[in-house]
């Protein structure tokens, strides 16, 4: 009894063995097959650009409701992902179009949203300067960081210094963001070109035409609403809007 105990062991034993190996090659082959890998970054790719991106419409215009999260070009392409400052920076020199996700948030530098390839996803594209200044016109207008507008495009609140003339100083004023036309624009701050990365209260965004807007407040050397001309190397979101 014993003796046949230990035959059904080793053969069991080798029954595991056998499947191990043959799904090791089976694995292998998947890893070494290019056109595999390719098949199935097209469809990933496919299965992103044909999904149902929620849109919100305001002023006229169909805006997404989250900002962009795509790891591919419309031709298929990865978008080669960065996970630390320095690869961050090293793409910045290398001028590769590079994204990075931080706290859930998803970052793309500037070489990645003007490469000919193309970003948005397909029926959409990335928003002007003009298409976010419409829509803070749309929204009740404002400054960037106080007004109507950004409090309704606004998830989170900030603080910024108003000048009291009661008081003779500067008083801190809160901005509430109420998310009133469910745009939902987050938390995410920007990545600087060395790949820092500020997380303040404050939300920037690329431009189709080169540049970057922001609502908020992060960093004095940066923001205002409408910058023309940004280096590339820095990372910011990106919203669409509907063709």
């Amino acid at each position: 009894m014993k003796k046949q105990s230990l035959s059904v062991f080793a053969m069991l034993a080798s029954t595991l063995i056998l499947v191990s190996a043959c799904l090791g090659n089976v694995s292998k082959s998947l890893v070494d097959s290019n056109s595999v890998l390719w098949f199935l970054s097209k469809s990933q790719h496919q299965i992103q650009n044909v999904n149902n991106y929620p849109t919100v419409t305001i002023g006229g215009m169909k805006w997404m409701s989250e900002n962009l999260k795509i790891t591919t070009f419309s031709n298929g392409d990865p978008i080669l992902e960065v996970k630390t400052d320095a690869e961050w920076a090293g793409a910045a020199n290398s001028k590769t179009a590079a994204f990075r996700i931080v706290n859930g948030v998803c970052f793309y530098n500037g070489y990645a949203v003007k490469d000919s390839r193309g970003i948005a996803p397909e029926g959409f594209r990335v928003a002007s300067s003009v298409e976010f200044n419409s829509l803070m016109t749309a929204l009740g207008g404002g400054t960037s960081v106080s007004g109507k507008a950004v409090g309704n495009l606004s998830s989170y609140s900030w603080e910024v210094e108003v000048w009291n003339d009661n008081k003779g100083d500067f008083e801190l004023k809160k901005v509430k963001g109420i998310n009133s036309v469910g745009f939902n624009a987050n938390k995410g701050g920007f990545c600087y070109e060395d790949g820092s990365v500020n997380s303040g209260t404050c939300t920037y965004w690329w431009t189709s035409d080169g540049g970057a807007f922001d609502i908020g407040y992060c960093s004095q050397d940066l923001g205002g609403g409408y910058s023309a001309e940004m280096a590339s190397g820095y990372g910011f979101e990106v919203r669409c809007v509907k063709n």
